[in-house]
C-alpha cells in the first residue's frame, strides 16, 4: 500500500499566510463563547478514540462478505446501535444458493422462510454489530499508511472461522478521515482462505426497523409521590424523545402503556426514571469542597464537589450532536447567560454521570455534555433533562391494549 501524502505522518503541507499567523489559529464562537480549535488526526494516538466512538453512533449501514471453507454469505443491511438490526443475503455452497432475511430486536430474532416470519432467541446472524465489535477486541492497532484513509493492521478476533488456527487471524482496518469511523474492515487468515470483510457507510441515517409482528408488552403506570407536572402529557413527551413504538392511554388507577415486546421491564424503567439534572461546581482535592460525589458510583472515581450552579429549570434545551471525531454529546442551552466554574459535574437521577472542563470562564449559555455512552443511552440521558417525570411504578398488565 503506497503512501498518496506528502510525508511521514501522513499530511501534506500547507503554507499558511503570515497574516492567519498572526490573527492565531482559534477560532471565537461567540454563541458559547468556548474556543474552537480544528481537530488535527493523530493517527499513531486517536486510534483507540476512533474504535471507542463507533460503538457510539446512532447507525449505520453496511455490507458484508464471510468465507468459511466452502461456505460463502454475503450480506447488506441496516443496524440502529442498541435498537436492532436488519438484513438479507445469500448462503452459497458448492453451487446451492439459498437467501436469508433478518430483523434483530432486543434478543429477539424474526427470520423471513416461505414469505413468513418465525420468532427465535437471537444469533449473532442478525446481529452484525457484535460480530464487527469482537473481531476488533484484541485492539493494538498499528498504523500502517495512509491511502484514501488511515490504514491499521491489528490481531482479529474470528475464531470461528478456523478454530484450529486462530492464533494465525489478522485483520486491517481502513478509518475514514472524513468522520474518523471505521470504513472498512478485514479479518481471517493470511491466505485469504477463510475471512470476513465488511464495508460500514451512511453513519447516523434515521433507519426504521421494527418487529415485524405486533406484539406488545403492556403495563400499568402508577404515580408513587404527588405530582408537579402533567403526567401523560410528560410521559408522552419522554417516550417521544427516546423514539420507541409505543401506545398509551389514560385509565383508572394510572397510565396505561404498550410496547413492544422486545423491550423488557427493565428496558421501560430505565426510559422513565424521573430525571432532573444538576450542576455542580468542582474543585480540586483539598480545595473548598461541601461533599464528595463519585462518576457512576464509582468509589475510584472521587469528585470534590462545591456548590449547586445549574439545575434543569436552567436548561431551555438539549440536543445531541457529534463532534469532528464523530463523538457524540448533549449541547444544554441554557435560559440565560451564566458565568461558570472552570470544572463542573453532572448529576442525573442522583447519579453522577461525568464531569468537565469548560473552555472559558466568560459567559455562556451553552455547555457541552459528554456522557461516554452508546447513543441509545445517550437519547435516555437527554430526555432524562429536557422532560422530567414523577416517580412511576410498573406493573405488568398481562392484556394487550386496543
Amino acid at each position: 500500500m503506497q503512501s498518496r501524502q506528502s510525508n511521514k505522518n501522513g499530511y501534506s503541507r500547507v503554507r499558511v499566510a503570515p497574516f492567519l499567523i498572526h490573527t492565531g489559529l482559534f477560532i471565537l464562537i461567540c454563541a458559547c463563547c468556548a474556543r474552537y480549535v480544528k481537530y488535527i488526526p493523530d493517527p499513531e494516538k486517536d486510534i483507540d478514540r476512533w474504535i471507542m466512538n463507533f460503538e457510539q453512533q446512532k447507525s449505520f449501514s453496511y455490507e458484508y462478505e464471510m468465507r468459511v471453507m466452502s461456505v460463502r454469505v454475503e450480506a447488506a443491511g441496516d443496524c440502529m446501535i442498541g435498537k436492532g438490526e436488519k438484513l438479507a443475503g445469500q448462503w452459497k455452497s458448492n453451487g446451492d444458493v439459498r437467501d436469508f432475511e433478518y430483523i434483530g430486536l432486543g434478543d429477539i430474532e424474526y427470520s423471513r422462510k416461505d414469505g413468513a416470519w418465525e420468532k427465535a432467541s437471537r444469533g449473532e446472524q442478525s446481529d452484525v454489530f457484535t460480530q464487527i465489535k469482537r473481531i476488533l477486541t484484541f485492539g493494538k492497532f498499528e498504523y500502517k499508511d495512509f491511502e484514501d484513509g488511515f490504514w491499521y493492521q491489528f490481531k482479529a478476533n474470528v475464531p470461528f472461522l478456523a478454530p484450529d488456527r486462530r492464533k494465525e487471524m489478522i485483520g486491517m482496518i481502513k478509518i475514514s478521515p472524513d468522520n474518523y469511523l471505521p470504513e472498512f474492515i478485514w479479518a481471517g487468515l493470511p491466505d485469504s482462505s477463510s475471512y470476513w470483510t465488511g464495508r460500514m457507510f451512511k453513519y447516523n441515517a434515521d433507519k426504521d426497523i421494527k418487529s415485524p409482528g405486533r406484539e406488545y408488552s403492556d403495563y400499568l403506570a402508577i404515580l408513587t409521590e404527588p405530582s408537579e407536572y402533567d403526567d401523560y402529557r410528560a410521559l408522552r413527551t419522554r417516550l417521544d424523545m427516546i423514539d420507541i413504538d409505543y401506545r398509551i392511554k389514560k385509565a383508572d388507577g394510572g397510565i396505561l402503556l404498550s410496547v413492544p415486546i422486545h423491550h423488557k421491564l427493565e428496558d421501560i424503567k430505565s426510559m422513565l426514571k424521573p430525571g432532573g439534572l444538576v450542576i455542580y461546581g468542582v474543585v480540586g482535592k483539598g480545595g473548598a469542597a461541601k461533599r464528595i460525589g463519585y462518576v457512576k458510583n464509582n468509589m475510584y472515581a472521587p469528585v470534590y464537589l462545591t456548590d449547586v450552579v445549574l439545575t434543569e429549570r436552567d436548561i431551555r434545551d438539549a440536543e445531541i450532536r457529534f463532534d469532528q471525531r464523530s463523538t457524540p454529546y448533549i449541547s444544554l442551552k441554557l435560559r440565560e447567560r451564566r458565568k461558570m466554574p472552570q470544572v463542573v459535574a453532572f448529576q442525573i437521577d442522583s447519579v453522577l454521570v461525568t464531569t468537565t472542563t469548560l473552555d472559558t470562564l466568560k459567559t455562556m449559555d451553552r455547555i457541552k455534555l459528554y456522557p461516554e455512552m452508546q447513543y441509545l443511552d445517550v437519547e435516555i440521558l437527554r430526555a432524562h433533562i429536557v422532560q422530567p417525570l414523577s416517580a412511576f411504578e410498573l406493573r405488568p398488565t398481562g392484556g394487550e391494549l386496543r
